[in-house]
C-alpha cells in the first residue's frame, strides 16, 4: 500500500515502502572539496533510439523513462530503450524538457517549448495533452507532481519567466488551476521539487532559492546570497535538506539554517541535474560525468565512457540508475541485482581515475591510477 505521508523522495522517484531518512551536518560556507572517485564506475552507454537531446528522465513503475527534443518521450523495456511518444503530445515537436513522476509511478507529466504540457500513463500507454493552460504558451522549464495517477495529483509548473501554476487534479478528472505566481522574482525558474504535497522548493537563474508550506501560495527566499554561479536544478528532500546543482562543479547544501558549497568537480564544470532519495542520491553533469552521494557533502565521481553533457539523471528503485543527455545520450548502471537478465547493446565503460588536488592541475583526470580525492 502507497503511503502518502512518506516524504523522503524527489520528484524524479515514486513512493516505496521503506523509506529512508536523510541525514544533513552543519557547515560553514567555504568551499568545500568533497568528491571521491572509484575505478569501477558500473556505468554502461547503451543504445538510444534518438538522436536529439534528452532532458530528464524519472523512475516509475514501469522502469525509466526520458524525454527530450523534438517532443520525444522514451521507455526503458527488457529489449533495450524504445520511442512511446513522437513529435510531442501537440504532435508539432516542440522540445520537452523537464518531467516528473506521479507518488504511484504510473503516469508521468511532461512539459516543454510553446506551453506544451503532456501526461502519459504508463501503464495503459496513454497520452493526454494539457498544453497551454490559463494561455499560457511560454517554455516550461521544469514540473514537480505529488499525488497518486489519475486520482490526486498536484501540479507544479514553471516556466522561463519565473512563473508557477499549479494544477490540481478534481474529483470529476479535470485539472483546476490556481492563479499565477511569480516566486523567483521573474527570473528563469529551471528547478522545482516538492518533498510533501504542500511543502517545496524552487531556484532560479538569478541565485535565488525559495521554499513554501502551503502548497505555493506563499513563498520565502532561503538563498543563494554569495553562490555566483549560475542554478541547473534542485533536490527538495526536506525543509532541512536541500541541494542546488549549480555551476562550477558545485553543489550546494541546505540545512535549515546555512548553505555550504561542496565542489564535486575538480574540472569545475557544471553539475545540471540531481536526484536525492534519502540519503543516497546522484548527480551528473558535463564532461559525461556523474557523482554519487556517499553522505552529507560527500559525492563520488565517475568518468564514464561518453564525453558529453548530461542534463537529466534518476536513481532508480527497481536497480537501474540512468543519465541522459546530448545527442540522446543514455547510460545505466544495474546496481542491487536489479533487471536480472536484460541484454543491451553496450560501449566498453572508460574506468574513472583518481582525482588530483584542486592545486595539481599538471596531469589530466585519466592519467591518475585508483584511488580517492578529498578534502
Amino acid at each position: 500500500m502507497w503511503c502518502v505521508e512518506m516524504t523522503r523522495h524527489t520528484r524524479r522517484q515514486f513512493l516505496r515502502a521503506g523509506g529512508t531518512t536523510a541525514v544533513a551536518s552543519v557547515g560553514g560556507i567555504s568551499f568545500v572539496a568533497s568528491a571521491r572517485t572509484e575505478s569501477t564506475s558500473g556505468w554502461s552507454a547503451v543504445e538510444s533510439p534518438t538522436n536529439k537531446t534528452l532532458n530528464g528522465v524519472v523512475d516509475t513503475a514501469e522502469g525509466p523513462f526520458a524525454v527530450g527534443g523534438g517532443g520525444d518521450v522514451l521507455a526503458r523495456r527488457q529489449s533495450g530503450w524504445e520511442k512511446v511518444v513522437e513529435y510531442g503530445p501537440q504532435a508539432r515537436s516542440r522540445p520537452l524538457t523537464g518531467v516528473g513522476v506521479t507518488d504511484d509511478g504510473t503516469r508521468i507529466w511532461f512539459v516543454g517549448g510553446s506551453g506544451v504540457i503532456g501526461e502519459y500513463d504508463v501503464v495503459t500507454e496513454t497520452l493526454t495533452n494539457y498544453s497551454a493552460p490559463k494561455g499560457k504558451t511560454s517554455t516550461w522549464e521544469d514540473v514537480a507532481v505529488t499525488g497518486k495517477g489519475g486520482e490526486s495529483e498536484r501540479l507544479y509548473f514553471v516556466n522561463g519567466s519565473g512563473e508557477l501554476l499549479v494544477g490540481v487534479r478534481q474529483s470529476s478528472g479535470a485539472m483546476k488551476y490556481e492563479d499565477v505566481r511569480k516566486p523567483g522574482g521573474g527570473s528563469t525558474i529551471p528547478g522545482i521539487d516538492f518533498h510533501t504535497r504542500t511543502k517545496g522548493h524552487v531556484c532560479s537563474t538569478s541565485q535565488f532559492v525559495a521554499e513554501t508550506t502551503d502548497g505555493g501560495v506563499e513563498w520565502t527566499r532561503i538563498g543563494i546570497d554569495f553562490a555566483g554561479q549560475n542554478f541547473f536544478d534542485i533536490a527538495s528532500v526536506g525543509m532541512e535538506d536541500v541541494n542546488v546543482a549549480g555551476g562550477g562543479g558545485i553543489v550546494y547544501r541546505y540545512d535549515g539554517f546555512r548553505w555550504t558549497p561542496h565542489v564535486i568537480d575538480d574540472g569545475r564544470q557544471a553539475i545540471r541535474s540531481i536526484d536525492r532519495d534519502g540519503e543516497k542520491g546522484l548527480a551528473a553533469g558535463s564532461g559525461g560525468k556523474v557523482y554519487e552521494r556517499r553522505s552529507a557533502g560527500q559525492w563520488r565521481r565517475t568518468v564514464t565512457s561518453v564525453e558529453t553533457q548530461f542534463r537529466g539523471v534518476s536513481r532508480g528503485s527497481n536497480g537501474v540508475d540512468v543519465a541522459v543527455g546530448a545527442g540522446g545520450t543514455i547510460v545505466e548502471r544495474v546496481v542491487d541485482g536489479g533487471d536480472a537478465g536484460r541484454t543491451t547493446t553496450t560501449t566498453a565503460v572508460t574506468t574513472a581515475a583518481t582525482l588530483p588536488s584542486i592545486s595539481d592541475t599538471s596531469k589530466t583526470v585519466r592519467e591518475y591510477a585508483e584511488g580517492e580525492w578529498v578534502s
